[in-house]
């Protein structure tokens, strides 16, 4: 049985960061990934993306000095909450694993230039497996409809990577879960 298989539960989006502390004060469980979405300053087309991971709250995490954060806020933006819903503490290593897959994919999908992430763009050394769930920021459904250029969009629901010692790495996802 493989050990990186990872359900991540996105919760958003929230249009600014003091949405997100309103709304992490009020649950009970941590979140440990964010995924940001938006326009720089004096940009007409080219939106970018970020994934992050904090040990922190988010919330603390995005009031960082030099965070990417501030590159897009004065835009419309929007930020995702992630968690790990099936590790009941994951460990640093676990959740980098998460972030690194879905920044691979990010910078695979849309394009290396149009993800803020300076590092972490090459995938994984060891076999991982990502379900990820769009939820509403009230928790009670799953998003069935959001715009074309969300990350709930962009980021497939499924990724699976296998890794090959011989440097033939593979792939996998599937962009959209359907309902049966």
């Amino acid at each position: 049985m493989e050990k990186n298989v990872f359900l991540v539960k996105w919760y958003g989006p929230f249009e600014c960061k003091e949405d997100v502390r309103d709304w992490e004060q009020e649950q009970s469980f941590k979140s440990s990934l964010y995924l940001l979405h938006g326009k720089r300053r004096y940009a007409k087309t080219n939106e970018k993306y970020y994934c992050g991971m904090s040990e922190r709250n988010v919330y603390e995490r995005l009031s960082d000095k030099k965070h990417h954060i501030e590159e897009i806020q004065n835009r419309p933006h929007s930020i995702y909450v992630g968690c790990l819903s099936n590790i009941k503490n994951p460990t640093r290593n676990q959740i980098k694993l998460v972030e690194k897959i879905i920044i691979s994919s990010l910078t695979y999908i849309v394009g290396e230039e149009n993800v803020l992430n300076a590092t972490n763009k090459l995938f994984p050394a060891e076999n991982i497996f990502v379900i990820n769930e769009w939820w509403k920021t009230t928790g009670e459904s799953i998003w069935k409809r959001q715009r074309k250029n969300a990350p709930s969009n962009i980021i497939p629901d499924v990724l699976t990577f296998h890794y090959k010692e011989n440097n033939d790495n593979e792939l996998f996802c599937c962009k959209k879960l359907k309902q049966l």
